[in-house]
């Protein structure tokens, strides 16, 4: 059964002369006749009663009919949604700390007829998500190099080491290994960039692995330990002195916010002005 036999089987009902029905649909008579005959087949019933060329709709033909034209209705919707170009759907998986801290402008202000599906993750699975096609957009604050996946920038961040206490002088990094460490887990982009700009002499006591920046929040700010966060997503507590900024000495831990897409996606208007939307949205959040 295809959908052509059905809309096939549609024109027959309501102009039930078969060489009439045929000049309508710009057939033969002899194709019409057969794409009913191969659907009456697949159903393994006859739908209309024979009378030379004119056709009558029989009780198996009525059933059939009042079943398929709600679904041939919803097919025509479906199909005139797909050609507006104003309307679309878009599959976005974004960061645990870019989705927690930084998009609150942009899902406020996002038009009505942009759909999102959003989650979140870690980069090491964002980034997988987007080479396996299960998502149109990620959103990383992480390393990416893979040749699959171009990449727009949104802008520079900055990771900090922050504490419960004001440790009131500067400390090279190496002077902190002693001190028990909270980082994110294993996939994590700002564990990621933070481990790999460390000194390969310098190995952290790390207490803890967690995929909750939030939790680590909470655990430093009420037990000795330090952790490294992004700036943005200890913003409030910095200002309260909930938290307080460890200074560094001759050690800084930048890494890039990204928006990722397969290379294999051709970027409509829609979705170029989407990620342009993104983009200045988490820039002025930033801000």
């Amino acid at each position: 059964m295809t959908l052509k036999q059905i809309r096939y089987f549609q024109a027959l009902c309501h102009n039930l002369n078969l060489r009439s029905c045929a000049k309508e649909l710009n057939i033969t008579q002899s194709a019409l006749s057969l794409a009913i005959s191969e659907l009456e087949k697949s159903l393994n019933t006859l739908l209309f009663d024979r009378n030379a060329k004119f056709f009558s709709l029989n009780e198996k033909g009525r059933l059939f009919l009042k079943q398929v034209e709600p679904l041939m209705l919803e097919l025509e919707r479906i199909e005139k949604s797909m050609q507006n170009d104003q309307s679309y759907e878009l599959n976005l998986k974004v960061s645990q700390n870019v989705g927690t801290y930084l998009l609150g402008s942009f899902l406020d202000q996002k038009t009505e007829n942009i759909k999102l599906i959003l989650s979140l993750d870690n980069t090491k699975n964002i980034i997988k998500a987007v080479l396996d096609k299960e998502v149109d957009i990620g959103l990383i604050e992480g390393i990416c190099k893979d040749k699959d996946i171009k990449k727009i920038k949104i802008c520079d961040d900055e990771l900090i080491v922050v504490s419960n206490k004001d440790l009131k002088k500067a400390f090279f990094i190496d002077e902190l290994s002693s001190f028990k460490w909270l980082t994110r887990e294993h996939g994590s982009g700002a564990k990621e960039v933070f481990m790999s700009a460390l000194p390969k002499d310098v190995r952290l006591n790390i207490a803890y692995e967690l995929n909750s920046t939030a939790m680590i929040k909470e655990l430093v700010k009420h037990g000795d330990f330090l952790a490294v966060l992004p700036q943005f997503s200890v913003k409030e507590e910095l200002e309260n002195k909930k938290l307080f900024q460890v200074r560094l000495k001759n050690f800084k831990i930048s890494r890039e916010l990204c928006l990722i897409y397969h290379k294999s996606k051709k970027p409509n208007e829609n979705f170029s002005k989407l990620c342009e939307f993104l983009k200045f949205c988490i820039q002025k959040d930033l801000v």
